[in-house]
């Protein structure tokens, strides 16, 4: 043992050099605390959300949901969980084999394929389209608000989400009588509400059920057909009670607990009403599949703290306090609040639905070609499990719907859908049925998972999947022999505009087919097997991305509204254009091109397509096109860009990336801050994009993935924050980030 003095010399050094090293890090609690949301009045828009991440609440300025048909417009008061689905009785049989029709396209002249309307689709095809669409649909499990409250009988709203703790602390006036309330849900599994509240009267709280609506983007609250379902109580003691619920073949239990003396009493068909003898008071309400008894308050509230603890000290963070720029302080608001967003809604055990579990859009269901922008974010900000859950679901219940796509449609391996549900279930569709996009995305996230934690394990769990989903990618495009290549065509563009019947090419499919039949082969190599032989041609022969006569990389080689140089024509698609956040159930119609003839000297190509630059950024360099070229492109898109318009949606996380890799950080920050566009950021960190797409969690997704990059970079990236200028004004410090490939 070293003398005494040398000891004291060496643990004073080491206290040192850990004092210096906690100087460097990020104070976590004080970059959530900093951004927690704060409301001021009552509005449809400015609900909050708690919950675990399959779990979800969306609340009202009073702490509760006292205000459904006030909100229901805005960002409605739902209660939703991963489990609880419903259909409508499906009293005409209708099945999905009637919704398939011979598909012909280019490249593949036959295809089974599910379709909406198609081209031979009998009426009753067309129906049942209509009802798998709509079933099953997620189910509004209820809403829990105070009793007998107007909207405009609230004032002096003064509402703050600790997201560190997971409490939202409410304090309001009402008919100027003042009221507290905090709320908090609970830990994984426990899917509930309680809430302690002080007033000097005794308010009472109202339990309300609806019955589904089954609409493509509403609350799914109907309130007038209370003898389609039921409420009962089963069970009821001093200070608790066991309600069930039953709406058509779902059923599910709610257990409500209380502090002291309360009344509990059924004021309708689907309407109970807890009086308490007290203004200070506490309860709690849990909804479930089987009759689990609720936590009180404090045990509630104890199990959240856990949750978001935990989320809070493992995630990575960013920290933009050093900044000077003034545009750092909403960027990192952007962040924290997409954070606890993604993580109160999407940590699902299967993907999650563009308005996540707030309201229904799309009836609820999922779409698989938005995972990139909805999960990939998970691994790279150390979430990996989560990431894993959702591709879990892919192996374990959706292979086996995937491989009968795959067969009917003349393709070996499987095919992702575009839209669906828990069971998998494609959705028929006379867009969604011809993407192509989604269907690497498994194997980029299994990529993920691996470098998150490369290991044999790893590679085994998901070699069948990324081996599968990779043969049907390989055996999409086509060999054209007069030019010596493969071509993609009969899939529609990413952006949907771009549809399977003319387009030929699209540049992310091309980039993307090139990326996912790469990493296929790696994972062959790295379990120790050989190389496809055919793959390999594939990847030399894949036709390059097709460019203008002034280099610009085109969204598509041929397609509508792509300019052909050649005939000097621009072919216009005469149908109806897809609304803003896609189509619904209005199909297309008519596929019949119209030409426009150009004018000599005009510049048509201006680089804005999502699908040039999401061929460079999100995925890594490949033999299909050059930096230089993409630097051109790039300039062009910077050019014309809609920066005073539009949303944050995933268009411009795209562009960023694009910028990151080919080292712009002036277009990389613009794109991410979108000029500082506070206007369309919703209180709770939620982006606003159109009247029926009030929320638009992807645009969040985007966001994480693509700043994760801005820092983090990519493999072989030797630049400190790639994404961000050098001048001074951006000192961006993180924590807990990884490279993209």
């Amino acid at each position: 043992m070293p003398p005494k003095p040398l000891r004291t010399a060496v643990l004073l050094l080491l206290a040192g050099l850990c004092a210096a090293c906690n100087a460097d890090r990020i104070d976590r609690h004080a970059l959530v605390e900093r951004n927690n949301p704060h409301v001021d009045a009552l509005a449809p828009l400015h609900s909050l959300n708690l919950g675990n991440g399959t779990f979800t609440l969306t609340l009202d300025a009073t702490g509760l949901q006292t205000f459904p048909e006030y909100c229901k417009d805005g960002l409605s008061l739902g209660t939703y969980s991963e489990w609880a689905w419903h259909a409508f009785p499906n009293t005409e049989g209708y099945t999905q084999a009637e919704t398939l029709e011979d598909h012909p396209l280019p490249g593949h002249p036959h295809g089974i394929y599910s379709v909406q309307e198609g081209y031979t689709l009998t009426q009753r095809g067309k129906d049942a389209a209509t009802w798998i669409r709509e079933n099953p649909h997620r189910m509004h499990l209820g809403n829990i608000g105070f009793d007998g409250m107007l909207p405009e009988e609230i004032s002096a709203v003064d509402q703050t989400l600790d997201m560190w703790d997971g409490v939202l602390h409410s304090s309001f006036r009402w008919k100027d009588l003042p009221v507290s309330v905090s709320t908090v849900s609970a830990g994984e599994g426990e899917d509930m509400l309680a809430a302690r509240i002080e007033c000097a009267r005794a308010l009472p709280v109202v339990l309300r059920f609806p019955y589904p609506t089954g609409q493509h983007s509403d609350d799914g609250s109907d309130w007038c057909s209370d003898d389609r379902h039921s409420t009962t109580i089963v069970s009821q003691d001093a200070d608790r009670a066991l309600l069930k619920r039953t709406v058509d073949d779902a059923s599910y239990y709610v257990s409500v607990r209380w502090s002291g003396d309360a009344t509990l009493t059924q004021s309708g068909p689907n309407r109970l009403v807890l009086t308490p003898d007290s203004g200070n008071w506490e309860f709690s309400v849990r909804f479930a599949q089987e009759p689990f008894a609720a936590l009180d308050y404090t045990a509630a509230a104890t199990a959240a703290k856990k949750l978001w603890n935990g989320y809070w000290h493992t995630t990575g963070v960013i920290d933009f306090s050093h900044c000077t720029d003034s545009r750092a302080p909403l960027l990192e608001r952007r962040i924290v609040q997409s954070q606890y967003l993604m993580r109160v809604q999407e940590a699902q055990h299967f993907p999650p639905a563009e308005t996540g579990l707030t309201y229904n859009s799309w009836f609820g269901k999922f779409h698989l070609e938005m995972v990139m922008w909805h999960s990939f974010h998970w691994a790279t900000w150390n979430q990996p499990e989560l990431l894993r859950r959702q591709l879990d679901w892919y192996k374990d219940s959706a292979m086996e719907g995937a491989r009968e796509i795959a067969a009917r449609q003349g393709f070996p391996g499987v095919r992702w859908m575009k839209m669906t549900d828990p069971s998998a279930l494609e959705a028929p569709s006379d867009v969604g049925s011809f993407l192509l996009w989604q269907q690497p995305h498994p194997i980029y996230m299994a990529e993920l998972l691996y470098r998150a934690s490369p290991s044999h394990a790893v590679l085994t769990q998901y070699k069948d999947l990324v081996q599968q989903t990779a043969e049907m990618l390989a055996a999409f495009p086509t060999y054209d022999a007069e030019h010596d290549r493969y071509n993609i065509e009969g899939a529609c563009g990413a952006n949907e505009s771009y549809n399977e019947d003319y387009t030929v090419n699209p540049a992310f499919e091309l980039s993307y087919v090139h990326f996912g039949i790469s990493v296929a082969q790696q994972w062959r190599e790295r379990l120790g097997q050989e190389r496809v032989a055919e793959w390999d041609t594939l990847l030399d022969k894949l036709a390059p991305l097709a460019t203008s006569p002034d280099g610009i990389y085109l969204p598509a080689e041929k397609g509508p509204g792509v300019p052909d140089f050649e005939k000097g024509v621009i072919p216009r698609s005469l149908a109806a254009p897809a609304p803003p956040g896609g189509y619904i159930n209005a199909q297309r119609g008519t596929r019949e091109l119209a030409f426009t003839p150009m004018e000599p000297g005009r510049e048509y190509v201006r680089a804005t397509s999502s699908e040039n630059l999401l061929a460079f950024g999100v995925l890594p360099a490949n033999r299909l096109f050059t930096e230089e070229g993409m630097m051109k492109t790039l300039d062009r898109a910077a050019q014309y860009y809609d920066w005073t318009r539009g949303s944050w949606s995933w268009n411009y996380p795209s562009l960023a990336m694009n910028a990151t890799r080919l080292h712009r950080p002036d277009v990389a920050l613009r794109a991410i801050t979108m000029d500082n566009r506070s206007d369309l950021l919703l209180p709770g960190g939620n982006n606003y994009r159109t009247e029926r797409l009030r929320m638009y969690l992807p645009g969040n997704g985007g966001l994480l993935l693509a700043v994760g990059m801005m820092c983090a970079g990519w493999d072989g990236c030797g630049e400190k924050n790639p994404g961000f200028p050098k001048d001074g004004t951006w000192d961006v410090r993180w924590e807990g980030l990884k490279p993209l490939p």
